[in-house]
């Protein structure tokens, strides 16, 4: 992510578990280009004004939607970075021992990750929790959780 974004001038734009390979030798690979941007056209107003992603990885600030009037917010490299810690995050709660029943694992993670609704358009809208959770100073007490196992 780092050579494409510093020495192509690409941004992903659909950071997901789905999209990170870890090899047989323990390196990783992102795959999935097919929604990145090159840096240029984003800047110049050139990407798409709509919403690109995986709504349950996606930065918190793009997932909120502007008040009338305003403009929606344009990604850049700390959004998809947010990205990589809500995969991290994500893969943690599900795949590693902690101090959670199963059932309030789940509702943690569908609030955190996956919670939206549809306005009277059918637009998507949410990421409030998300967002709360980044705001904070410890966002999800991922260190606490880890190390109660």
């Amino acid at each position: 992510h780092g050579d494409a974004y510093d020495k192509a001038e690409i941004l992903h734009r659909d950071i997901s578990s789905g999209n990170i390979l870890i090899t047989a030798t323990g390196g990783g690979l992102l795959i999935d280009w097919d929604l990145c941007k090159m840096l240029k056209h984003i800047h110049q107003g050139q990407a798409h004004t709509e919403r690109t992603g995986t709504w349950k990885f996606m930065a918190a600030r793009l997932l909120v939607v502007p008040t009338p009037g305003q403009q929606p917010a344009i990604p850049d490299r700390a959004d998809d970075l947010e990205s990589f810690f809500y995969v991290l995050v994500w893969i943690a709660l599900r795949y590693t021992k902690h101090g959670f029943f199963k059932s309030a694992l789940t509702d943690m993670l569908h609030a955190a990750f996956d919670h939206h609704y549809l306005d009277p358009a059918g637009a998507a809208k949410g990421g409030g929790r998300k967002k709360a959770e980044v705001q904070t100073s410890d966002p999800f007490e991922v260190s606490r959780l880890l190390m109660s196992r």
